[in-house]
């Protein structure tokens, strides 16, 4: 009986395996050209089997435009466009290349924005000298303009100018912190005093300031001149606050957390600049902390995977009691050790690479938090404890038995 009960779950293990890998090969690779005129072109690869006279594929947007598909031979086959589907008829072809024209970038003061959805990894080649500022609405910094993005909604801010992020570095209560502009404007004069920064622009470019939130109390407000404009909440994490602000002229920049407005004075002569790549700035335990080692391990505290971690923490769970019991416990024992491990790896490269190698598969586990729905205790819990498990796997599980094998076999 138990032989029988065996054979029957090979039939469960094709199922779950077999029939979705042969689906998920139909459709071998999608890319998109983003052109400088802000032009989408997309290419679909696609595998089909002989014993099928037509396919049809979904398409990144409803808004397309010459749709043209040809097989192997360099044939064009018939296509026919309904909503995002797009039928071919393959006539038995075992290879099609689609490619369209696609709807999916908008300009807003200079600011280039994609914004597409698929059910697949795409490959995205964008304009030359383009500056990723952007990904799902999380402030990054990305000057290679190929990038691979996971399935799911795809939203990517860009500009094709040579923006910059300029950190100038403040003290308050005696702690060091960092504030961080990101412009094409040219910046100097910048102070920070009585609750307030201060810093001198030469044009009216747009820009994203990055706040730290113990620098001043919300709500935040701007002044260009000592006059009230208009600002944009860009992002908002659980340590500090990033603003869109687009100036209508050169002058005084102002941001205050006080509601009267602030008296403006002549900035004195301005504190050292930094360009990238960017110093992790020191935040205090009681506020969260910074990712210390990830930032060391990939460079900047602007980096996908740092800003990765800090969605996970601030955005899921630090919203549940369970969560900041976690977090408080953890940032215990966690900054008892990473200030060392972080000063190792900018100090050594190769134990930098093998830092990267070590964590990379841990982070890519933590992806399943962001199953869960904000403020969910028990699908934090849940998943937090399925992470958890699932690291001990693979970290102590695994070479565990790994070495137990060797060692029994010699």
């Amino acid at each position: 009986m138990e032989i029988m009960n065996y054979y029957s779950l090979i039939p469960v293990l094709l199922l779950v395996f077999i029939i979705p890998t042969s689906i998920g090969a139909a459709e071998k690779n999608l890319e998109i050209n983003i052109s400088a005129k802000g032009d989408a072109k997309v290419v679909h690869t696609l595998s089909t089997k002989s014993t099928i006279s037509t396919v049809v594929v979904t398409s990144i947007s409803e808004k397309i435009s010459e749709i043209v598909a040809i097989d192997d031979e360099g044939i064009i086959l018939d296509t026919t466009q309904q909503g995002d589907s797009i039928r071919i008829d393959t006539l038995g072809v075992t290879f099609v290349t689609l490619s369209y024209n696609a709807d999916i970038v908008t300009n807003d003061a200079g600011l280039w924005r994609i914004s597409y959805t698929v059910n697949e990894n795409t490959f995205i080649t964008l304009p030359p000298l383009a500056n990723v500022v952007s990904m799902n609405d999380f402030p990054i910094s990305v000057e290679n303009n190929s990038l691979e993005m996971s399935p799911g909604q795809i939203s990517i801010s860009y500009d094709t100018s040579d923006a910059t992020i300029k950190e100038f570095s403040v003290s308050t209560k005696g702690t060091k912190q960092s504030v961080q502009i990101m412009s094409d404007s040219n910046i100097d004069g910048f102070i920070h005093d009585d609750g307030k920064v201060l810093f001198n622009i030469y044009d009216n470019m747009p820009m994203i300031v990055r706040i730290p939130d113990s620098l001043m109390t919300k709500p935040l407000q701007v002044f260009l001149d000592g006059k009230l404009i208009e600002h944009q909440i860009y992002y908002q994490g659980n340590t500090d606050s990033w603003l869109r602000i687009e100036p209508a002229q050169s002058g005084t920049i102002a941001i205050s957390g006080i509601i009267a407005e602030p008296k403006i004075t002549e900035p004195p002569i301005a504190e050292k600049t930094i360009e990238q790549p960017i110093s992790e700035p020191k935040i205090t335990k009681s506020e969260g902390g910074g990712c210390l080692i990830a930032t060391a391990t990939y460079g900047s505290e602007l980096a996908p995977q740092v800003q990765f971690l800090r969605e996970i923490r601030d955005n899921t769970v630090m919203n549940t009691s369970s969560g900041s019991f976690f977090m408080a416990e953890f940032n215990q024992l966690y900054y008892s050790f990473s200030p060392t491990i972080a000063d190792w790896e900018r100090e050594n490269p190769i134990f930098q690479e093998a830092v990267r190698a070590f964590i990379t598969p841990m982070i890519s586990t933590l992806s399943l938090m962001t199953l869960a729905d904000s403020g969910s205790e028990i699908e934090v819990l849940g998943l937090g404890i399925s992470v958890i498990a699932l690291n001990l796997g693979m970290y102590v599980a695994a070479p565990t038995i790994m070495i137990y094998q060797i060692r029994k076999s010699f």
